[in-house]
């Protein structure tokens, strides 16, 4: 489980380190304080490889045709202030203090990703080189010349992160929810459905045509999820990657969207005690002051066996640099309850 993080030339993130993570961490902070671009630090600590600068691309929405017209760029802006003479440096600490080192260096089109893990061991460092990546004016290529796939589709469940503005297609749900059915992880689903929907009895899967989900409510026939509202699609596709998830890591963008306040804290509930039966570090951001809210109240809970964390991003006055605070659920909560600022205010 990571303990802190430290990252260095990375976006937004001049130098910042955060420390004090646990099994679930909600972040806070103003528009354009980080709360994206540290999600994505620690998804490259995570997933330490080329493929997943790529699919950072693809989260953001960068175009493909892009790279092509514009080869000698099309990694800048990964680097803060697209200072790509400096190296990119992420380090991990995890629960037994092993620390991981992910290094990102750029030269023209070249990126190469460097991973050193256990640097507290110099002697006998464990190192691995993932292939290079090129952007050519014909698409992407690795240092052996291959094509890099940049199909997100192909690969979507082994990505642990969920972007605020994506809407999952309902082939790749259907597809992550026989996996969850496989293991028999399939109720888990119906119950978070359930917390928005009590009337939902079933959900199946069905590939008639184009895979997919079907719900139904007590005495009713079944209706394809996309007749359920965007709330529906939002919970599945956390709740799924988190049953399915094989990094042991879940990382959500505004998890607030599509949630309506009443249902918050039921939602957080499920998250918690997931989070602890399958071993998995939850790391989200959020704009609301009522999942902020319902958060704390979860987690103070007498029964609460899951520990949290609050981290607020804000800006120095004098430097603007970023910085990262920590609050205990105890402090967060006598915040909240003064109506003191607790989301960069």
């Amino acid at each position: 489980m990571l303990k802190e993080i430290e990252i260095q030339n990375f976006r937004c993130f001049e130098h910042i380190k955060i420390s004090g993570f646990e099994r679930v961490n909600l972040i806070g902070g103003k528009n354009n304080a980080g709360k994206t671009a540290l999600l994505e630090a620690i998804f490259i600590n995570v997933v330490p490889y080329t493929s997943s600068l790529v699919m950072l691309r693809q989260l953001r929405k960068e175009p493909l045709e892009a790279i092509k017209a514009m080869p000698d760029r099309a990694w800048d802006n990964l680097f803060y202030f697209r200072k790509k003479d400096k190296s990119l440096v992420i380090f991990g600490k995890d629960d037994n203090n092993i620390i991981s080192q992910v290094e990102i260096k750029s030269s023209t089109s070249l990126i190469t990703l460097n991973l050193i893990k256990n640097v507290e061991a110099p002697k006998f460092p464990q190192r691995g080189r993932e292939p290079s990546l090129r952007a050519t004016s014909t698409g992407l290529r690795d240092g052996y010349g291959n094509s890099i796939i940049t199909d997100s589709s192909s690969t979507a469940d082994e990505i642990p992160i969920i972007p605020s503005f994506i809407r999952i297609s309902g082939r790749e749900l259907t597809e992550a929810y026989d996996k969850a059915r496989l293991d028999d992880k399939d109720s888990e689903v119906l119950k978070a459905f359930q917390i928005i929907d009590p009337t939902i009895e079933s959900v199946e899967s069905f590939s008639i045509g184009e895979p997919t989900l079907y719900l139904r409510r007590k005495g009713e026939k079944r209706l394809p999820l996309s007749l359920f509202g965007d709330a529906m699609n939002r919970v599945a596709h956390i709740m799924l990657k988190l049953v399915i998830n094989k990094h042991k890591t879940l990382l959500v963008d505004e998890i607030e969207n599509g949630i309506h306040h009443t249902n918050q804290r039921e939602f957080w509930r499920i998250l918690f005690r997931l989070a602890a039966e399958l071993d998995t570090q939850i790391f989200a951001t959020t704009h609301s002051l009522e999942m902020l809210q319902a958060f704390a109240e979860v987690g103070l809970e007498q029964n609460q066996e899951c520990s949290s964390a609050y981290f607020e991003l804000a800006r120095k006055l004098k430097t603007n640099q970023i910085i990262g605070s920590r609050l205990d659920l105890e402090t967060l909560n006598y915040a909240l309850e003064h109506q003191e600022g607790v989301r960069g205010e």
